[in-house]
């Protein structure tokens, strides 16, 4: 999930906290999105980006005094960000080409376990036995669904469950840097320099692996449109936009339910039923990083009070 937009309190009315799983179906429109198109993960990411940058450019403009903060710390900070979210998206689109809707949801889903752990070793922040016990239960999962997976290798179901991990574990580390560059840098400038950052990698990596990024049919570029506008500009801005009035707990967990509505979808559009392994390993990971989230959450209230 990514945090845009935190405004201060006003005495404005609170909407409704179903807007919050609004943003979260708009969200999970994005693996069924992805599956419609015949174009490569690459292109597709490369254009999810570029066309996300073109949407925001003319707020970034109106807000465009917001980049005076930038000093060098932070300009390194974003890039490597950018290159982590780069990443992520290269392999968790690439994911959904090889395995199923359910499995790479469900598997991209574990970000919260590497970001709790990448916080434990750079910020020394502390984890509770429980909170340990939660990851540990959620890998337990990913375990269970990667035995689905044996023997699966004519339809590269592996490694397509083996992307969608490793694109947790990329998407964890730009959230982290972005805990870090967040605090004196604005998000306006934040978001939109490692958005353009993210862009240029993906259109290199295009470039060093000889994938075309043209021509295309206007159909594909609709599907691209579409990915931007919806998932990434509507699904997570309405969760930037309810930050303001909910807790971050409240929209982290909320997110746990994109893998089901994408299963739902998956199970209606494209008629994947997931298998058992797939079912009891899902069930288990976001059980544990439903537990780490609540735990975590309880932790924070303690030490403020």
């Amino acid at each position: 999930m990514t945090i845009l937009f935190k405004e201060g309190n006003t005495m404005e009315r609170t909407p409704s906290k179903y807007i919050v799983l609004a943003g979260t179906f708009f969200t999970s429109l994005s693996s069924i999105i992805i599956r419609f198109s015949t174009a490569p993960a690459l292109v597709i990411s490369s254009y999810r980006m570029l066309f996300t940058c073109i949407i925001l450019l003319p707020v970034i403009i109106k807000n465009r005094n917001e980049f005076t903060e930038l000093n060098k710390k932070n300009i390194i900070l974003c890039i490597i960000s950018g290159i982590f979210l780069a990443l992520h998206y290269a392999t968790w689109i690439s994911s959904i080409k090889l395995t199923t809707i359910a499995n790479s949801t469900i598997l991209v889903s574990c970000s919260p376990i590497f970001v709790c752990l990448a916080n434990y070793f750079i910020i020394k922040e502390k984890l509770s036995k429980k909170m340990i016990m939660s990851i540990v239960v959620s890998l337990a999962g990913t375990i269970i669904i990667a035995l689905g997976s044996a023997g699966a290798s004519a339809s590269n179901m592996m490694l397509g469950n083996t992307l969608a991990f490793l694109g947790a574990i990329f998407v964890a580390g730009y959230l982290v840097i972005g805990g870090i560059v967040r605090k004196n840098l604005s998000a306006g400038a934040y978001v939109f320099i490692v958005y353009s950052v993210s862009t240029v990698v993906l259109f290199i990596m295009c470039l060093l692996s000889s994938t075309s990024v043209y021509p295309y049919p206007p159909r594909e570029f609709m599907l691209f449109i579409s990915l931007a506008f919806f998932c990434s500009i509507l699904g997570h801005t309405l969760y930037n936009y309810m930050v303001k009035y909910v807790s971050s707990t409240l929209i982290s967990v909320s997110t746990l339910s994109e893998p089901i509505f994408a299963s739902l979808m998956a199970l209606v559009i494209f008629k994947e039923i997931p298998s058992l392994y797939t079912l009891l390993g899902g069930v288990i990971i976001i059980t544990g990083i439903l537990n780490y989230l609540i735990t975590q959450n309880n932790e924070r209230l303690k030490i403020k009070n």
